[in-house]
């Protein structure tokens, strides 16, 4: 299932043609004046930095710790955001004659933030130690160094709690009247650095642009400003470093770059160094002046980044088998746990998790007695308030709405999980979580052209809040869908609707094939695509919504598959009370979102089925569903798909086993069974067969004639005699020893014979 959501509004902006307007004003520019700064942002946009709380007080210390020659430790993060904000500070105070040194703790041995250990050593030299990126829940750490003789000033960007750090000043945009509440760690400290400088520091303004947009803060107000600027700066970078990783990543010096470059090409081979080794290296990049050693770093991170990627991959699916074994349909949140995984890598398998299911997902790694894990929040979830809700069962936590950092102690992750899912059922309500895909406006696949898509680039730097446009197509034909790809897991289709064609690539959803045919809802961002000098608009599907057809319907095939489970049904001797054989009344479970699988053997009853519950998902695979949505599910082989709590034979029972069979797979599920169906009536047909066939066939074999599986008669003949032990089926029908057998008292045959009745 997936839920669409409208952020689409109406309006006029004079001047600015309605399609963007209705963009503008549905991100918050709802004035001409609004509009105008939001499509030209500029650097009289940007707020004083002296309004930003704790300002006034900070800048004194650090102006006295420099005229004094106190040493000056910059203590940073080791994500994208907080060696961004750290490379700023350290670039600024240089400037400015500071004895300045930088300090990132290493994330596996350390962990986030401030750590006790790190402060006794550096507090050794005494002076002058500023947090960027961190710092605001590390009351003890603070209070420590402040004890050992240290000034501190804090500067960060996550969520405050209840208690305050006992620093000599705090610069935190959320903490005052500040007009951008949402600054990240390196727009906070590029912000202290124009104040130091009494100027816009445009030197450092690509990195605080690149933190910007890499740490998923809103890009609206400041924000934007921030990340617009500083991508034009990036366009002729003075950091040597910076250049070598954008020429690594084939991003040509010069061009125009966006944000979605510098989120996917840019920041993951900054975030590799901490994740991987040690973010002392990117530090080191974007610090250098050496072009060559330069090159060096860039290429190291790439590296780093490439390993990362194995690491992630590896993870995530130790991860996602955990979480098919899951019974989502009534936990409300995910958490997975393993034995020393990578520490930087779970918090990305835990973002994965969050967008694959469309729940506040957890990724735990565990040392001994103790877990040190990620979270990722999803279905609109406050992911800090949810944590918050379970403090007590936690060594540490921060983060913030989208996303945390927690440690705890092992013992202590089952109450995790029943608290996390208590917490997020009080956010959410009867809301069931599920993937979301929110939309901008309808739009028809004629408007989708060059041109058109060409405008949005307007709208640019998209990320949070801001994101490239997104538009629902309505009733949109799809003429084809075939699975593309190395590992065919894409999904490419065409497009029609109103005489206009478009070609359409869905990225991760190769196992649609098949199922996605005729009218259809789908969610599409419009892309330009330039193939041997040919430009061409194109759509990127997001997610699919309803479709008026989706299964095509096979009859033969339906037969082979009917003939395949009586086969391995057929001597089953376990007893079961027979399924509720209730009639079957349709549209009852209408309301319900999760726990109900509707069972077809054939494509006509499934089709009929998506049509009277169009919002139940149409499946054919046997992918399991933790989450037990609602589906319609074409069925070769019962097996079991997740924890529902209603199974529904909408074709009726195919023989009296498939009953005892279904419970076992489903034990906690009451079975209803429809009637048998006329389209069921007519497989079994296709493959009955007499006594005198069988006889007949059984001779032909013996001539050394050859049997066409492909029929689903000669299959069933086939099937029955090997069910009988006269032939083999593998690898071709083959005659075994002779012996003297009756088929009526073949299981097999009694139930193909009987119509499954027997």
């Amino acid at each position: 299932m997936h839920r669409f959501i409208s952020r689409g509004q109406d309006g006029h902006l004079p001047g600015i043609p309605d399609h963007i307007a209705r963009l503008l004003i549905a991100r918050g520019a709802d004035t001409i004046e609004k509009a105008q700064a939001f499509l030209h942002p500029a650097p009289e946009h940007l707020h004083d930095p002296m309004q930003l709380f704790g300002m006034e007080k900070a800048l004194p210390i650090i102006r006295s710790a420099i005229d004094r020659r106190a040493p000056i430790v910059i203590y940073g993060d080791y994500d994208c955001d907080g060696v961004c904000a750290t490379a700023i500070l350290v670039e600024t105070l240089t400037r400015l004659r500071a004895q300045v040194r930088a300090y990132i703790p290493h994330r596996k041995t350390e962990g986030y933030g401030l750590n006790e250990q790190a402060v006794r050593t550096l507090s050794q030299k005494g002076g002058l130690m500023i947090t960027v990126d961190c710092g605001i829940t590390s009351v003890h750490e603070v209070a420590l160094a402040k004890e050992m003789g240290m000034q501190v000033i804090v500067t960060d960007h996550h969520t405050p709690q209840e208690e305050l750090p006992s620093a000599d000043a705090i610069v935190h945009a959320a903490l005052g009247d500040y007009p951008c509440k949402s600054l990240c760690g390196a727009g906070t400290v590029w912000k202290m650095a124009c104040a130091l400088e009494g100027r816009i520091v445009l030197e450092s303004m690509d990195l605080s642009a690149l933190a910007t947009i890499a740490d998923m803060v809103p890009l609206l107000q400041e924000n934007r400003v921030i990340a617009a600027l500083g991508l034009k700066e990036m366009e002729k970078p003075t950091h040597p470093g910076l250049h070598a990783l954008m020429r690594i990543a084939g991003i040509e010096a010069g061009s125009a770059i966006s944000g979605t470059q510098a989120a996917f090409q840019l920041a993951p081979r900054i975030n590799a160094c901490g994740r991987m080794d040690t973010a002392m290296i990117a530090l080191e990049l974007l610090l250098t002046r050496d072009v060559a050693k330069a090159e060096t770093l860039a290429n190291t991170a790439d590296k780093l980044n490439a390993q990362r990627k194995n690491v992630e991959q590896r993870i995530f699916d130790m991860a996602d088998e955990q979480v098919q074994q899951m019974n989502l349909c009534d936990e409300r949140a995910i958490i997975v746990e393993g034995e020393n995984w990578e520490s930087g890598v779970v918090g990305l398998a835990a973002g994965r998790l969050a967008e694959r299911y469309g729940y506040p997902s957890v990724a735990l790694s565990c040392d001994g007695d103790v877990c040190v894990g990620s979270a990722r929040s999803a279905s609109g979830v406050d992911l800090y308030q949810a944590l918050y809700d379970c403090r007590d069962l936690f060594v540490r936590f921060g983060g913030h709405k989208q996303a945390a950092g927690l440690t705890i102690e092992k013992k202590n992750v089952p109450a995790f999980r029943r608290q996390l899912t208590e917490a997020v059922k009080k956010q959410l309500g009867d809301r069931i979580p599920m993937p979301e895909t929110v939309y901008d406006s309808e739009l028809s696949l004629k408007e989708i052209t060059v041109p058109f898509i060409e405008s949005l680039t307007a709208l640019e730097p998209f990320g949070m809040q801001n994101p490239a446009p997104v538009y629902l197509l309505q009733e949109a034909e799809v003429l084809a869908a075939r699975a593309v790809g190395a590992d065919m897991s894409h999904l490419k289709l065409l497009l029609s609707q109103e005489g206009t064609q478009r070609d359409a690539i869905a990225f991760h959803m190769g196992a649609r094939a098949g199922v996605i045919h005729g009218q259809s809802d789908l969610a599409v961002t419009p892309v330009i695509n330039a193939f041997r000098g040919k430009v061409s608009a194109e759509c990127r599907v997001e997610a699919v919504g309803r479709s008026q057809t989706r299964f095509l319907p096979d009859k033969d095939h339906e037969s082979h598959a009917l003939l395949q489970e009586l086969s391995a049904l057929c001597r089953i001797n376990n007893s079961y009370p027979p399924a509720d054989i209730l009639p079957f009344i349709e549209g009852a479970w209408q309301e319900e979102t999760q726990g109900t699988l509707l069972l077809c053997r054939t494509a006509e009853t499934a089709n009929r089925l998506c049509k009277l519950y169009p919002h139940y998902d149409a499946v054919r695979n046997d992918a399991v569903e933790p989450r037990a949505y609602n589906a319609v599910w074409l069925c070769e082989k019962a097996l079991r798909r997740g924890p529902y709590k209603r199974v529904v034979l909408c074709d009726g029972l195919i023989c009296p086993q498939e009953a005892a069979h279904l419970h076992a797979l489903y034990p906690d599920a009451v079975l209803y069974a429809a009637p048998r169906t006329d389209s069921l009536k007519s497989c079994f047909s296709l493959l009955r067969c007499t006594v005198d066939e069988l006889r007949s066939a059984y001779r032909h074999l013996r001539a050394g004639g050859m049997m066409d599986l492909s029929i689903p008669r000669e299959n069933a003949i086939a099937h029955v005699l090997s069910s009988m032990a006269l032939i083999a089926l593998t690898p071709s029908p083959q005659l075994l020893p002779m012996q003297k057998k009756s088929p009526e008292d073949d299981p097999l045959y009694q139930l193909i014979h009987h119509g499954g009745d027997a």
